[in-house]
């Protein structure tokens, strides 16, 4: 049996794809290793020595207009181990977008890859649902996260309202969430096979059954404006809700009142939230113009709460109940404090380059600013600019999207 040349290209291209994935369900099983292997596979995003590619002068000024502020932030930090290990997650989204560029008439087999995975992922998380709701114990797909205080591992199983929030093989139900967002409108726009009205309900069920509100609450917004003559009837949906709310028992209404509430005080009304305190910095850093920020590894990321950062004493910060995160789970006060107002800004101007590169078509420029919309948006509420897997999902179809010849694959 003899494979052809371009088979053989598409799985070698594929490989720190599939190491990406592999790397984050390592990160549940064996921390230790799985952090060696996202290195590794960082190094391989940026430097793939089998392709022999230029880079764009746009964002090459770009990334070395952030080193400039990079530099300045490392030696500004509190501890220089701390520095290190979370300046290597500052290039995580930068090897992300190059190998996007490198690979960028690779669109066809980046699409299909995702598509097949996401409905392995459903697969999998059917399976999932069979053995969580037949034995509640520890299952492999649930939750874990490792205390660096107390060096111990914490499992929960990620449900909310008794319902098993949906993982698949993501492990995280907000990867999983958007793994059927790329998905479902990868398929909208680009494939027109005999399954494509199959996979459409499937990837938004998947976004559905994820639970995570940020990306569900982003897709039915960009699903309502594209179908907008066609859902405006919709708008009698609210009111039956209502009602059918009033009309359900006690026992299911209370609890979905008590979880809503406890959402809006913490977001809304109170901000009794590390994530809110977390803005609260930033924008008090930004009101004092500082422009080269703290230093890294001083806010918000992993390595700050590892090595005890003292700026968060400085500024008291108030982890209310969630001291057990080894974040603040938001990634722009992060990124505004540790590097500053400029260096924060030239960081962002780098995944934003592509659209100066050259006039975009209506087409294309939709579909990337859905891409950018889930990416920017989620950053609001996690750390999704530190997740190798979120940046492969979304950050590594921006230069393949822009580059298509064609509007559509078909």
């Amino acid at each position: 049996m003899r494979f052809k040349k371009s088979s053989i290209d598409n799985v070698v291209i594929l490989i720190p794809v599939i190491m990406v994935f592999v790397g984050e369900i390592l990160s549940y099983l064996y921390p230790s290793l799985s952090s060696a292997l996202k290195v590794i596979t960082c190094l391989i995003l940026l430097f793939p020595i089998w392709l022999k590619i230029k880079l764009p002068s746009k964002i090459v000024f770009f990334v070395l207009l952030f080193l400039v502020f990079f530099i300045g932030a490392f030696f500004e930090s509190y501890n220089y181990r701390a520095a290190l290990e979370e300046g290597v997650r500052y290039f995580f989204p930068i090897a992300v977008l190059f190998y996007g560029y490198y690979n960028k008439t690779k669109i066809k087999l980046f699409i299909y890859f995702i598509i097949v995975f996401a409905l392995i992922n459903f697969l999998v998380q059917l399976h999932s649902y069979y053995y969580y709701y037949i034995d509640p114990q520890r299952q492999w797909f649930y939750l874990r996260y490792f205390i660096e205080s107390k060096k111990e591992m914490v499992y929960w199983a990620p449900s909310t309202f008794g319902v098993l929030r949906a993982t698949g093989l993501m492990i995280f139900f907000g990867a999983f969430g958007i793994l059927n967002f790329m998905a479902y409108w990868l398929t909208d726009f680009y494939y027109f096979g005999k399954y494509r009205k199959l996979c459409l309900c499937i990837f938004f069920v998947g976004v559905i059954i994820s639970i995570s509100f940020k990306t569900i609450g982003f897709f039915l917004m960009l699903l309502f404006i594209k179908y907008f003559q066609k859902l405006k009837y919709l708008l009698l949906l609210p009111p039956i809700l209502i009602v059918l709310f009033i009309m359900i028992g006690k026992e299911t209404r209370e609890p979905i009142i008590e979880a809503a509430t406890i959402r809006l005080e913490l977001y809304v009304t109170e901000g009794n939230s590390a994530r809110s305190e977390s803005y609260r910095v930033m924008f008090d850093e930004i009101k004092s113009f500082n422009l080269f920020g703290e230093g890294l590894g001083s806010f918000g990321g992993p390595a700050s709460t590892k090595y005890d950062s003292p700026y968060y004493d400085e500024v008291g910060f108030n982890w209310y109940d969630t001291k057990i995160l080894a974040t603040t789970d938001t990634y722009y006060p992060h990124l505004f404090v540790e590097m500053g107002l400029l260096g924060a800004l030239a960081y962002l101007m780098i995944f934003l380059s592509p659209l100066f590169l050259k006039r975009i078509h209506v087409k294309k420029l939709k579909i990337v600013l859905i891409v950018y919309g889930v990416l920017f948006f989620d950053s609001l509420f996690s750390y999704s600019f530190n997740n190798l897997v979120i940046l492969t999902m979304t950050l590594l179809f921006v230069y393949p999207i822009i580059s298509n010849r064609e509007h559509a694959v078909r």
